[in-house]
């Protein structure tokens, strides 16, 4: 199966939409891409991207949605075209060096090597079984 890779445009100064998913973008001097905004608009199924400027496309996307965008046919048109010929993967990779150390090549720290030694010889001291006081009279 053949997938498109996500490609973004942007159809407004703060909207940006799939450019993959555009069926067709017609100029609002077309009498039907005024209609159709002008339904859209009473239906309440307008994405208006365009805000309270004029809108002087209208986008239609495979879903069925119209955007109304600020921007014209040819700076969307340019904006697609453009977003076709990006790579997908970026001009220089970005590398990350790591160190690796290993446990054999350090010295051990004598400080270390002492607390363990204390630590262990008081588990040995107390080998005996301990009372825990619970705080509760014994019954």
């Amino acid at each position: 199966m053949y997938q498109l890779p996500l490609r973004f445009i942007k159809v407004s100064d703060d909207v940006s939409i799939c450019a993959t998913r555009i069926v067709a973008i017609m100029s609002t001097n077309a009498y039907q891409a005024r209609r159709t905004i002008k339904d859209e608009k009473q239906a309440g199924t307008l994405i208006n991207a365009a805000g309270r400027g004029k809108a002087n496309t209208a986008i239609f996307l495979d879903n069925g949605s119209v955007i109304a965008s600020p921007f014209t046919v040819n700076r969307l048109l340019t904006a697609i075209e453009r977003s076709n010929h990006k790579r997908v993967t970026p001009t220089r990779p970005s590398t990350v060096r790591l160190t690796v150390y290993d446990a054999v090549d350090e010295e051990p720290d004598p400080e270390i090597d002492e607390d363990m030694e204390e630590v262990s010889a008081d588990l040995d001291e107390s080998d005996e079984p301990q009372e825990i006081a619970t705080g509760k009279d014994d019954i």
